[in-house]
């Protein structure tokens, strides 16, 4: 399996593709490649102060049970400007402490990083990423079609969550049928699905 360096393996996770109008701002540049994490820290120390304070997370809440259902939610919310629904749709600090980060190459050597760098990265990617599409199609009537989404075999080394994405939804706005990039990779765990990333095509 082909391993990419870590700046190129970031930012495929957050699907900040070439569509982007301002990749300078969404892809992740705290790290070059070969950079690795203070060694006086073990990952275990790091992860334990990122879940400090977090409730044990043992499954992923919320979201939905399919990619499609996912994508139907994510559009009627943001028909309705439903932050909060939208909210709902993307994993939550405890999930990615508890049941991602632990199990994805990041969390070991020679890629290793600590999760709040990465948690803080994906947090930044998301809210832009939402304000787009909202500036885009808030209150829009938006009628869904069909998606696509790319495998990724890159990023979970181990365990039962799998990253898929990014995604590319075929959707109706107005008289206009569009296919794009409206949120970026979803994780699927024990039969729910969740975004991991906002980043779209806007």
């Amino acid at each position: 399996m082909k391993i990419l360096p870590p700046l190129l393996l970031l930012i495929s996770l957050l699907a900040c593709t070439a569509h982007s109008p301002s990749p300078d701002t969404d892809t992740l540049s705290y790290r070059k490649p070969g950079d690795t994490i203070d060694s006086i820290l073990p990952m275990a120390e790091y992860l334990r102060r990122f879940r400090a304070g977090l409730d044990t997370s043992r499954a992923l809440q919320g979201g939905e049970a399919t990619e499609t259902d996912l994508a139907r939610q994510f559009l009627a919310a943001v028909s309705r400007r439903d932050t909060s629904a939208l909210a709902a749709l993307v994993v939550t600090r405890a999930e990615f402490g508890w049941l991602i980060f632990p199990d994805h190459r990041y969390a070991e050597q020679p890629y290793a990083l600590d999760p709040a760098l990465f948690w803080g990265q994906l947090t930044n990617v998301n809210a832009r990423g939402i304000q787009r599409v909202l500036a885009r199609h808030g209150g829009e009537p938006l009628t869904f079609h069909g998606m696509t989404c790319e495998a990724d075999t890159l990023q979970m080394l181990r365990g039962p969550a799998r990253i898929v994405g990014p995604c590319r939804v075929e959707y109706q706005a107005g008289d206009s049928l569009l296919t794009r990039q409206l949120f970026g990779s979803l994780v699927l765990r024990d039969g729910r699905v969740k975004l991991l990333s906002y980043a779209n095509d806007f």
